[in-house]
């Protein structure tokens, strides 16, 4: 099996430094990930590097799958929130859904998860494993709704110069194959979904190019980035449709992008030379990362930074003393989901390990 590499534009899952198996991002300019060894770093005070003076401050929860030294979260459901059948009073108690990976200490075998996070003082979490049985022993959950139906894939094999990925829909107790009925097509990876039920994803065809695809009642639909543009890993949609994922031009540089009904447009964070949108909630309000130096590109992500985009305006968004930051999803109430990858470049084989945050902002 070839080297791990970011399967996430999150970074990039927009994640960097994640134990994703190979996928044939690396050909898509995405960029390799570290491998994990050493002990795991507590999570240092966090604070935000932002362009708004009127920016939130944030709490933050650790969501770590229990035993694993690397947890990766990738998706986190829309609107929070969980009516309690029992419960007479008419009011919703706030519940937090993600769902990620965690990877085995030998990095042989990578594990989905279902995380619960509910309760404010103290914050209580379960977690459940999320695999689809007919998948392989590398597989990743990449999205989930509010009405808790889930999407992912899983890794199976090569074929020539393309790693090929099978996704599938989890709704209820029931795993159902996603996989595009293009002529050609040898992948589906990446899959999201909305509350709406709509899935959006990407493609792999026989000659190696990339696209995505939409599943809107039934029928699947593929696009491109106008211009050619290879799509990338981790896509993301809203209720309204509106879908944001990442592209590489012609030259192998990654930008991020937002599609809404027709139109695209591209998504730069001013003076990074990569830049990876992962996550949009229904105010259109959009998370990403970005590396800031060429360093960043050549190491695999040291300096990574996670991004907010609002309203046009770009804020900077990282945990300070750390190797790298990615926001990988946003919920409509402004609860940010994402990674870090921590300092521990002293190791042998200067290993990073992966670390999911929640920041919620502060009243």
């Amino acid at each position: 099996m070839k080297n791990h590499v970011l399967k996430n534009s999150g970074i990039a899952l927009a994640l960097l430094g994640a134990t994703l198996i190979v996928s044939n991002s690396f050909a898509q300019g995405l960029m390799p990930a570290m491998r994990f060894l050493g002990a795991r770093k507590a999570l240092t005070k966090a604070q935000v590097s932002t362009r708004l003076s009127d920016s939130p401050t944030y709490t933050y929860t650790l969501i770590s799958y229990p035993g694993a030294l690397d947890t990766q979260g990738v998706g986190i459901n829309p609107d929070a929130l969980d009516r309690d059948s029992d419960d007479q009073s008419g009011t919703a108690t706030p519940k937090i859904r993600v769902v990620g990976a965690w990877s085995s200490n030998n990095g042989i075998t990578q594990t989905g998860f279902l995380a619960r996070v509910f309760g404010t003082n103290p914050v209580q979490e379960t977690y459940d494993l999320l695999n689809d049985p007919q998948g392989s022993q590398v597989q990743q959950p990449y999205s989930i709704n509010d009405f808790g139906q889930i999407v992912g894939d899983y890794y199976v094999g090569e074929a020539g110069d393309s790693y090929i990925f099978h996704s599938y829909e989890l709704d209820g107790d029931t795993f159902k194959p996603l996989n595009v009925p293009f002529t050609g097509a040898v992948s589906t990876f990446s899959p999201a979904i909305n509350n709406t039920g709509e899935i959006v994803g990407g493609w792999t065809d026989s000659t190696g190019n990339s696209h995505g695809y939409t599943l809107i009642g039934g029928t699947y639909t593929s696009f491109d980035y106008p211009g050619g543009g290879q799509i990338q890993l981790y896509l993301s949609v809203n209720s309204e449709g509106h879908i944001v994922g990442s592209y590489a031009d012609a030259n192998g540089n990654v930008h991020g992008f937002l599609r809404r009904g027709d139109t695209y447009t591209s998504i730069d964070f001013p003076g990074a030379v990569y830049t990876a949108s992962t996550g949009i909630n229904d105010a259109d309000e959009i998370v990403g990362s970005y590396c800031p130096t060429n360093q960043c590109l050549q190491t695999g992500g040291e300096g990574l930074q996670g991004f907010i985009l609002k309203n046009g305006v770009y804020t900077t968004f990282a945990i300070p003393g750390e190797y790298g930051t990615a926001l990988a999803s946003v919920n409509n109430n402004g609860v940010l989901m994402g990674n870090y990858y921590d300092a521990d470049v002293n190791a042998a084989d200067t290993a990073n390990h992966v670390h999911t945050f929640l920041a919620t902002p502060t009243p």
